[in-house]
């Protein structure tokens, strides 16, 4: 008899939806939000075909320096083959300048519409702006009570000095195209 108590409770429990602890919801604002700085909002995928690799390789280059593309490392780190005459690029270019790129790529031989992938959202700077002002009211108006809890004032510091870190580096750099280029022989 007991057995069949017990396996009802336990058909029973087990059928019951477990509890929703608070602590794993997220509150407005949430404190602990990490902020990505990195400069790139999207990532563009681009294959050019040229007729003359040996001649449209180093005008693919003058094009990307003409429009402020720069090369996330040394051209000779990057993939190549002699057998196929290709050339992978991975490259960064201020937002506002990369579709005068692309026209200017689409010059030198035949190239699709990029494939387009979403990185980073805008940051969200006034949700920051908000956040850093409130923790320097409270460590202003609050100190005395601050000093008593030292671990909270020191999670307290690091969350600021995270948020004043994102708000300059969103002020210093300006949103960049990270393209991934393959120049290729026809």
């Amino acid at each position: 008899m007991k057995i069949i108590i017990f396996s009802v409770f336990v058909s029973i429990s087990a059928a019951a939806p477990a509890p929703v602890s608070p602590v794993l919801i997220p509150k407005d604002p949430y404190w602990l939000k990490v902020y990505s700085v990195m400069p790139f909002e999207e990532s563009w995928n681009i294959e050019l075909l040229v007729e003359d690799f040996s001649k449209g390789l180093p005008k693919a280059l003058v094009v990307i320096g003409d429009e402020g593309g720069r090369l996330t490392q040394p051209l000779k780190n990057f993939a190549s083959s002699r057998i196929d005459e290709s050339q992978q690029l991975s490259l960064g270019v201020p937002k506002g300048k990369a579709k005068r790129l692309l026209r200017g790529l689409r010059k030198l031989g035949e190239m699709r519409d990029p494939v387009i992938n979403r990185l980073n959202a805008p940051l969200p700077l006034k949700e920051i702006r908000e956040k850093i002002d409130l923790l320097m009211k409270e460590k202003a108006e609050r100190a005395s009570v601050l000093s008593q809890v030292p671990a909270a004032a020191e999670a307290s510091e690091e969350i600021l000095e995270h948020l004043l870190r994102v708000e300059a580096e969103a002020a210093r750099v300006e949103a960049s195209i990270l393209i991934n280029l393959t120049v290729r022989k026809k």
